[in-house]
This record gives C-alpha cells, sequence and structure tokens, in this order.
C-alpha cells in the first residue's frame, strides 16, 4: 500500500492552484487551443453549465451594465447639483437686492421652502439689531441669548453641520413641536463679534445626511452674514 499523502500532489497530479498559475502567469494559452473553451463548462447561478466563452460575455454584461448604470447615476448628480448651484445663485442675487431685514428673512424663508423643499426654515442671529426701529422679530435672538452656546462650535468651525440635530439644538430651533424634523442641516452665520444660525429642516431622514456636501449651504451662510451685517450691532 502506498504511504504517499494523497492531498498532495503528486508527479501526475496538479493542484488546482497551480492549474491557476499556470493559467494566470500564461494568459495566451487559450489562443493555443481555441478548442478547450468549448469544452469547459463552468455552474451557473440557475444550475445549469455553461461555456467559459459564454461565462465571460455573461460576466462583460453584467459589468458593462453596472458601467452604464453608475454613468448614469454620475450624470444625474452632476444635473442635480448644477440645478442646485443656478438656484443658489439666484438666491444670493435676490437676497442681495433686498433692502430691508424682514424682508431679507422673509424672501429667505419663502424660498427655501419653494426651491430647496426645505420643511422648516429658522434663523437665529446671536446679536442684536444696530438700529432701534429694525425689524427685530425671533430671529435676533440677542447678543447675550445663553443658547447661542448649543452652536458655538459651529459657528466657530464656520462649517455647516448636516444629519439629527442634537435634542437640545432642535427644541431651541424647531420648538417642542419640532419632533417630526428628521434631519436638518445648520449653516453658521458671522461677523464682527456675533454668530448666527440658519437651520434647514426636513421630514425625510434621508434628505440631511452626515458627511453630505455642503459646500452651496456655505456660500449662502456666506451671503446671508454679509447682506445682514448692516442691521446688526457689532461689537
Amino acid at each position: 500500500m502506498s504511504t504517499q499523502d494523497k492531498s498532495k500532489p503528486g508527479p501526475n497530479r496538479l493542484s488546482a492552484a497551480l492549474v491557476a498559475d499556470y493559467l494566470r502567469n500564461n494568459p495566451g494559452f487559450f489562443n493555443d487551443y481555441p478548442d478547450l473553451l468549448a469544452d469547459l463548462e463552468i455552474p451557473h447561478d440557475r444550475g445549469e453549465a455553461i461555456s467559459l466563452f459564454e461565462r465571460q460575455l455573461s460576466v462583460l454584461r453584467e459589468q458593462n451594465q453596472q458601467t452604464r448604470r453608475k454613468l448614469h447615476e454620475l450624470i444625474e448628480i452632476a444635473r442635480q447639483n448644477e440645478e442646485l448651484a443656478r438656484r443658489m445663485h439666484q438666491l444670493a442675487l435676490t437676497l442681495m437686492d433686498t433692502a430691508e431685514p424682514g424682508d431679507i428673512i422673509k424672501t429667505l424663508y419663502d424660498n427655501l421652502r419653494k426651491n430647496f423643499r426645505a420643511d422648516r426654515v429658522v434663523l437665529r442671529l446671536f446679536a442684536d439689531p444696530a438700529f432701534i426701529d429694525t425689524y427685530a422679530g425671533d430671529e435676533f435672538a440677542g447678543s447675550d441669548s445663553p443658547e447661542q452656546s448649543l452652536f458655538k462650535s459651529i459657528i466657530d468651525r464656520r462649517l455647516p453641520l448636516s444629519g439629527r440635530l442634537k435634542h437640545q439644538q432642535q427644541v431651541y430651533l424647531f420648538g417642542d413641536e419640532g419632533d417630526d424634523i428628521a434631519s436638518a442641516v445648520m449653516v453658521p452665520l458671522h461677523g464682527e463679534g456675533w454668530g448666527g444660525i440658519l437651520a434647514i429642516g426636513s421630514l425625510d431622514p434621508e434628505r440631511f445626511q452626515p458627511g453630505m456636501g455642503v459646500e452651496l449651504l456655505a456660500n449662502l451662510g456666506e451671503v446671508l452674514s454679509f447682506v445682514i451685517k448692516p442691521w446688526i450691532l457689532e461689537k
């Protein structure tokens, strides 16, 4: 009886790994033996056996379909971004052409709800109005507002933050009835000695995801800070 370990390839036995290495190192092998392609059979998901050539065609078709879908997705994203940039540009021009702070805020709210599908829009300025007769609605929270500490890190970083708000932030911005806001983005506003927050809320939990691109909203924050600046008492 032979004591040879059958788990090891003998002189006339090739392991699958050796065959795979050989074919990998000799990619032109099937060019020299094309008839083997028709003889090889590969199990299919449906349980049928297909030739290697058919399997290659199937894989290529699937890869081609995936590439096409990815290309269509990229084109659609580019189209949406282009449309969003156009709307942001138009909003910025409209804001800069508006004279009174009350009109600026109303224009901002109306535009974001209509053109950007925002379910809730809230502006809070941690500052005092520059003039006695300046519009001083709820948007002017005051320079000594204790709630300013809830947004200090966002204002200091000057970068919008998207996702689910912290409970205290959500209650302050949207009130006790704001629990239906499932996702939001906070855009920081800033000036000499003052800061603020523009919050855009959505009922859709998928609308504003953490880490999403918010460059255009950052630009809006810069524009709004510039437009509202003359009406704020700077320290």
